[in-house]
């Protein structure tokens, strides 16, 4: 039986953040891949958005049409390695429930992007990496993080 692996990864799901995607990819050993992108955007408080606004609605306004190009690309050129890419928001950067996030979604490693800047594209916007160090700090867990050289050392072209 094939190993799979579960990998989340912090992202602004801009193109330059999938940088750490390709790179986790050809580091790993694994012959499945699941790879996690989160977002963080702090859980509003207004009724509105709150009824209105799904998940799915969510990641349409963040995630542009190059964003999901790049991503369709590292697919078709990974596919050999049973990779899937999803995308998650994270509502809190509270410790208790980012382990509990990591438990239930099965994630084997999280990969920390160093010195990447992420860009800001909402209002209620945190920064899941930050987020996911004071969980490692805190934690003794079967989550392997491993933080990743930064975006300035990366190849040029995610789609060839």
């Amino acid at each position: 039986m094939a190993k799979t692996t579960r990998i989340l990864i912090p992202s602004d799901f801009t193109v330059d953040s999938l940088h750490f995607v390709r790179q986790s990819i050809e580091e790993s050993t694994a012959d499945s891949i699941d790879i996690i992108l989160v977002y963080g955007n702090k859980s509003s408080t207004s009724a509105s958005e709150l009824l209105g606004i799904g998940l799915e609605d969510q990641l349409e306004t963040l995630q542009s049409e190059s964003f999901l190009k790049a991503c369709s690309g590292i697919y078709q050129r990974y596919k050999n390695r049973r990779l899937s890419i999803f995308a998650d928001i994270l509502g809190t950067d509270n410790s208790h429930y980012l382990q509990h996030y990591l438990r239930g979604q099965s994630v084997n490693e999280v990969i920390i992007p160093r010195d990447y800047t992420y860009k800001k594209k909402t209002r209620n916007f945190f920064n899941v990496a930050n987020a996911l160090r004071k969980v490692e700090r805190q934690t003794r867990s079967t989550v392997s993080f491993k933080e990743q050289s930064n975006i300035g050392k990366r190849e040029i072209g995610l789609i060839e």
